[in-house]
């Protein structure tokens, strides 16, 4: 079907056209000039709002929430996670014989982040640039606040401790506070103890008693460090630095979710720095803000859950993202207004007029929207690449459309290796057992002979395998049920979003991406009924089945 809508003859669409780029960074102009409020960047800025941790999936729109943050707010300190020298801890060797000896870092940890964070915010209201600027204020400081009370002057006496290097970088904090708990463990077990000799007594000695005795020891060392001193030096931001709710000040840190430090200890940073966020709020006019991945959340949980621990109390700091279609619909065609049509013609043009109405009898905006996972990043790739097919035409035809949705769909399958190579690292294995498939089909018809050449060419050495489908598979092979196998695939393709499950006759589909509804165990059974995602079906030469 073609267009049914004339957009003009003084209008063609240009070579190199495009409404945007897949990472925030990259997208600068277009999100500056077309942000969609969705009410996501209300609810951010809101300091009385207990939301500040962003959460959702690649390409949905962590990144352009900070970024709106910076550009339209006064008083905002963005921390790169490369600029913290966390590989610093993740390397240092004292480090992980503590933590391999059972020695508990989580209340080092916090301390860490509570340093960083209060000496950012003292460099950004004071201008700290420089050592005398910092040695100035410290000077006045100590003159102008009494020493009231105990908590004062612990907290005076923290600032005089640490302050003369506040003007430093970010990185050096990191170095200088880790190198600090070493010096102090050293000193403390003996002057000559270093870390040769504390890791031999721990993992070299057979008596269990002895190495009791060192880790309780390096324990007491750690539990006693100035956690309390800096508690009091919170307490002094709160009451007597920024204490005006009028001067709103912001730290964002992104790309956490990036491979930036060995992950258990990034488990640990993380959980700390969660935990570092929630005693910030006894800061009123101070927000920090963070962006995490969905799954990156749930595995840091996971990872660091102790006794005790109740996920649900965390839940209120969560800022989940979720697009609704009308607000997708109005991100599109704002784009291609303000970057395809405006530049070259006078006359107004909306998405409707560039697209034809309809694609194999479904209004153009369900088709597109209904191979995307309800992200912009997606839609954006798709409609770029319908521009490619159209240049120098009118407007883009159905036959452009589905030229394109090959590539489309092959990019799409590429962006999900990428973003899930860390947990499922041989993804691209698991689409041989769904191609040829139809779009809905029950998991009966996943079949003993597709698993089985699956699993013979590639879980036969598959025990100890990184990868859980892989592990499925060796299992699978070594006479679990095929069923067990199928209720693994399942899950994980649904949890990325390329399967949508109905269980049963009476629920209707559900889609990772637009439910928080998760199917159980007994749920997946081999009369449930599974939907590929359109957005694969071209790659995979899926079956539409209406």
């Amino acid at each position: 079907m073609g267009n049914n809508n004339n957009v003009g003859e003084s209008f063609r669409i240009r070579r190199g056209i495009s409404i945007g780029e897949p990472e925030a960074e990259s997208d600068g102009k277009y999100l500056s000039e077309c942000f969609i409020n969705t009410g996501d960047y209300e609810t951010l800025v809101d300091l009385e709002s207990s939301q500040r941790i962003i959460i959702g999936r690649t390409g949905v729109g962590k990144s352009a929430l900070i970024y709106r943050l910076k550009q339209i707010e006064d008083n905002v300190i963005e921390i790169q996670p490369a600029d913290l020298s966390l590989n610093y801890i993740s390397n240092s060797d004292f480090i992980r014989t503590l933590e391999n000896a059972g020695v508990k870092l989580d209340i080092f940890y916090i301390l860490l982040w509570k340093h960083v964070f209060a000496v950012e915010l003292l460099k950004s209201k004071y201008d700290l640039v420089t050592e005398e600027k910092t040695k100035s204020w410290i000077s006045k400081l100590l003159l102008i606040l009494k020493k009231e009370d105990q908590a004062k002057e612990r907290a005076l006496t923290y600032l005089r401790e640490w302050g003369d290097k506040f003007w430093k970088e970010t990185e050096y904090r990191i170095v200088e506070v880790t190198q600090k708990l070493e010096n102090d463990i050293k000193s403390q077990m003996g002057a000559d103890y270093g870390v040769l000799e504390l890791e031999a007594g721990i993992r070299q000695s057979n008596s269990v008693e002895v190495k009791s005795e060192y880790v309780h020891k390096a324990q007491n060392i750690v539990n006693s460090i100035q956690i309390k001193a800096l508690s009091d030096v919170m307490k002094l931001l709160a009451e007597d630095i920024f204490d005006d709710p009028q001067e709103k000040r912001y730290i964002v840190i992104d790309k956490l979710d990036e491979t930036w430090i060995d992950s258990d200890i990034r488990y640990r940073l993380i959980r700390a720095l969660i935990e570092t966020i929630k005693s910030f709020r006894v800061i009123p006019s101070v927000k920090i803000i963070i962006a995490l991945r969905q799954d990156l959340i749930q595995q840091v949980f996971d990872h660091t859950r102790d006794a005790g621990f109740q996920e649900e109390k965390y839940k209120s700091l969560f800022l989940n993202i979720r697009w609704q279609k009308s607000n997708l619909v109005n991100l599109i065609n704002k784009r291609v207004v303000k970057f395809v049509c405006e530049p070259f013609t006078s006359q107004p043009i909306a998405l409707k007029k560039l697209f034809p109405e309809r694609i194999d009898k479904t209004e153009f905006y369900d088709y597109l929207l209904g191979r995307t996972l309800f992200r912009p990043r997606d839609a954006i790739a798709f409609v770029n690449l319908c521009l490619i097919r159209a240049q120098g035409r009118e407007g883009i035809a159905a036959k452009n459309i589905k030229e394109c949705e090959m590539e489309y769909s092959a990019e799409r399958i590429d962006a999900l290796k990428y973003e899930w190579i860390n947990h499922y690292p041989k993804l691209d294995t698991y689409f041989s057992i769904i191609e040829k498939m139809p779009s809905q089909f029950k998991l009966s018809l996943i079949t003993a002979t597709r698993v089985d050449e699956f699993v013979l060419k590639y879980a036969c050495d598959g025990k100890n395998d990184k990868d859980p489908i892989i592990r499925a598979g060796y299992a699978y092979l070594n006479n679990q049920s095929l069923h067990n196998f199928i209720i693994s695939l399942t899950k994980v393709f649904f949890n990325i979003g390329v399967f949508g499950i109905k269980p049963d006759s009476h629920t209707a589909v559900l889609w990772n991406y637009l439910s928080e509804r998760v199917p159980t165990d007994g749920q997946i059974k081999p009369s449930s009924v599974v939907h590929v995602h359109p957005m694969l079906w071209a790659r995979l030469g899926i079956a539409s089945v209406s």
